[in-house]
């Protein structure tokens, strides 16, 4: 299974390529591999990642066609009905970006943490959690498994702010990633010097994960002690300037937080120019000082994800693994059919993922990878979503 479709290049300009696919044409740019018209390419996030051969593209391309369109047919079939906010929004989902959905994988490297966050279950006070660290080397050998054997073209390397990954075992990583496994590189590491962001982007680095968690001053250093709303937000603008692509957003749920705050979050989302949008529910750890905070509700969640579709028509929408935690039966469905058009998959060791307890029982925590892709494809297939991504 791959998690892009390889397109042939029939135009190139300075810095982009027109890419097509099945008569469709997009654009993505050029800058991390050596391309010419004719080439066949996997294309992720805006980006040219590596090439393809042309028969091995040829092959593929005659195995997803006759899927291709089917998924189209079943998607608009799902989407052609708009009477509730939520078909409404999952109309202008269908209208404004197709079938496609981002499959992307994340791999969790570490769960140590130099911040103390009142929501989070790896804060550095909390002293009930065994912590633990991946070797470069070990964090290589998942990547080449998740790209080579599992067909992600698009990976997230999160954890928690753990300076012990100085910039340059950072570098080595990213750079070994692009030269030997090729794909679409998302940073959560939190929040890194510029200097250090911009030598990641330099050696291939393309994405950077970081929400700004609430537009709320007031409630944002209540929560997060030590840490300056104004300079996480100037993080988040610097780095869409350095030209990375921004995932950013929310939690919903945080004690205090008001019902209209939640459009003034979803307003900051789009003004920091999120190529993602991702936001979740607020889901307490008994660990931390807010573990008594009720639950929201998955129908706030769902009108958050419609509004954020209307609001944004042409953004990504995830489904956060927290939605999926929080309904594990219909979460993730309800999300999808609601306007979200994105979804990740855990490419952490099990051993591991059940340490990155950011909150308790987390969807997927002991699922199989490949028994957990194959439930995503299942899903995906059924709403006549193609596990794709076909550039900008």
């Amino acid at each position: 299974m791959c998690y892009a479709i390889p397109g042939k290049i029939v135009e190139l300009d300075t810095r982009s390529a027109t890419i097509e696919y099945y008569g469709e044409k997009k654009k993505a740019y050029t800058d991390l591999v050596d391309v010419k018209e004719g080439d066949y390419v996997y294309a992720q996030g805006g980006f040219v990642i590596s090439k393809v051969p042309e028969e091995e593209a040829l092959n593929i391309l005659k195995d997803w066609q006759e899927l291709f369109f089917q998924l189209q047919e079943t998607d608009r079939k799902l989407s052609n009905n708009p009477k509730t906010i939520y078909q409404r929004a999952n109309a202008v989902r269908q209208k404004y970006q197709g079938n496609s959905c981002c499959v992307h994988g994340i791999l969790e490297f570490s769960n140590h943490c130099s911040q103390n966050c009142f929501y989070c279950g790896i804060r550095s006070d909390n002293r009930n959690i065994s912590r633990y660290r991946m070797s470069v080397d070990e964090i290589l050998s998942n990547v080449e498994y998740a790209v080579n054997k599992l067909g992600f073209k698009a990976l997230v390397l999160q954890s928690g702010e753990d300076y012990w990954y100085d910039e340059e075992k950072l570098t080595t990583m990213i750079k070994q990633i692009r030269d030997n496994f090729p794909s679409l590189i998302f940073l959560s590491i939190g929040e890194r010097d510029e200097k250090t962001y911009k030598r990641l982007f330099e050696v291939g680095a393309r994405g950077a994960l970081i929400r700004f968690e609430t537009s709320n001053r007031e409630l944002y250093s209540r929560f997060k002690p030590g840490s300056s709303y104004d300079k996480r937000i100037d993080l988040i603008r610097n780095l869409r300037k350095i030209g990375y692509l921004i995932i950013t957003g929310f939690l919903v749920g945080l004690p205090g937080q008001k019902s209209k705050e939640i459009l003034t979050d979803i307003q900051l989302t789009a003004e920091l120019d999120a190529e993602m949008f991702s936001f979740g529910p607020f889901i307490p750890h008994p660990q931390t000082p807010l573990h008594n905070t009720p639950l929201p509700e998955l129908d706030t969640m769902l009108n958050a994800i419609a509004k954020s579709r209307l609001m944004s028509p042409s953004a990504k929408i995830l489904v956060t693994t927290a939605l999926e935690t929080l309904d594990k039966e219909k979460g993730a469905r309800e999300g999808l059919m609601a306007g979200a058009n994105s979804l990740m998959i855990n490419i952490t060791p099990i051993k591991y993922r059940r340490l990155y307890e950011i909150y308790p029982n987390r969807a997927g925590t002991e699922d199989d990878t490949q028994t957990r892709i194959d439930a995503v494809l299942t899903l995906l297939y059924s709403l006549g979503r193609a596990p794709t991504d076909l550039g900008i």
